[in-house]
């Protein structure tokens, strides 16, 4: 019976000692959400953290702190010299590199994140048009500045046009050499507002060029796969459609080295329609112009991955697991003459609003 009491004594203080330890961490700790990393014209690194400031029934302020350094390492030391109180990564959501830096690349920058066992593996990584002090400056929504951010990106993962994308994945892309990582831009589209303006390309640690916001949908189809999307476009008619509650599902098949097949599965059912009536003429006609629009575009797009020599879609990664005498050195030489074919082929299966 007493050892029984023991247990249970000991068993409750261990929860009440824990609960005291980690009340005093949050307290005593300026927990960085977000952070933003600049190539400065000396070639020193400008960064910048957001630590939120909490009040009494006041919106989530967003505390911002700058140092410039010369070494990555040093960037967390001298932004402690400006913080009331140690900052800490353990609650990164996001970090916003500027589009010179990205250009020159920051693999160092992404080696001390990993390496920092308080950092999260999915954490949204992003670039900053002009540069990640603007964005992370600007003051969005009610829930502070980190948050935005993160769920500005996130939303438009899983709803909307943005293949997946965070720490792990970027590194897991960069590390494998039959495939080129990719990155959304962030940009200032008004005071305080923001909006995702594309998809940054890299050939292995460097921005070599950009797939533009209205392209984006295209780009998704050859990299990632729709759950839930949306795309309107005009019929020969002049009358637009909105196909809606988008999935699709991609193939790549090398069928010799020197040509490749996507064939991308789409199906989604008409939302809105601008005409009369929608008949199975008006839905054969839907998937017919759907289906030149994805191939076409879809095609255009690889054709500037050759040109900017970077390989989004893994097709070097497809290659290397499809052919035995494989050797990455000549395949990256022969990669612009590659033959690409785009196969599309679309299900519109009920139709929606007329409008």
């Amino acid at each position: 019976m007493k050892t029984t009491v023991f247990f249970l004594i000991m068993i409750l203080l261990s929860f009440l000692q824990t609960g005291c330890i980690q009340k005093e961490i949050i307290d005593d700790v300026n927990i960085i959400l977000a952070s933003g990393y600049d190539l400065e014209e000396d070639g020193a690194l400008m960064g910048t953290v957001i630590v939120p400031v909490y009040q009494k029934q006041q919106p989530v302020q967003s505390e911002v702190l700058e140092e410039k350094a010369v070494l990555t390492r040093d960037l967390l030391t001298d932004l402690q010299r400006k913080s009331s109180d140690p900052l800490v990564y353990g609650k990164l959501q996001v970090a916003v590199f500027g589009e010179k830096l990205a250009a020159e690349g920051f693999e160092d920058l992404l080696d001390a994140l990993q390496r920092d066992a308080s950092v999260g593996s999915r954490v949204y990584l992003a670039i900053g048009r002009k540069t990640a002090s603007e964005i992370l400056k600007g003051q969005y929504g009610i829930r502070g500045t980190a948050v935005y951010l993160h769920n500005l990106i996130k939303h438009n993962i899983e709803g909307r046009d943005l293949p997946r994308e965070n720490l792990h994945l970027f590194l897991y892309n960069l590390y494998d050499e039959g495939k080129d990582p990719y990155l959304p831009i962030l940009q200032l589209s008004g005071k305080d507002e923001l909006e995702i303006a594309g998809v940054a390309l890299f050939s292995e640690e460097r921005m070599v060029g950009e797939v533009q916001k209205d392209k984006m949908m295209f780009f998704k189809l050859l990299t990632d796969q729709y759950m839930e999307g949306t795309y309107t476009f005009s019929l020969k008619s002049g009358d637009t459609v909105s196909v809606k509650s988008i999935t699709s599902k991609k193939d790549v098949k090398m069928e010799s080295k020197e040509k490749v097949k996507f064939t991308i599965e789409l199906e989604g059912h008409i939302r809105e329609f601008t005409g009369k009536k929608i008949t199975p003429k008006t839905i054969q006609e839907v998937q017919e112009e759907f289906k030149k629009a994805v191939e076409k575009e879809c095609l255009a797009l690889v054709d500037q991955f050759k040109s900017l020599n970077t390989d989004p879609t893994g097709i070097g990664d497809t290659a290397s697991h499809t052919f035995r005498s494989f050797k990455m050195d000549e395949w990256k030489k022969s990669y612009q003459d590659l033959k690409v074919e785009i196969e599309a082929n679309i299900i519109i299966t009920e139709s929606g609003v007329i409008e």
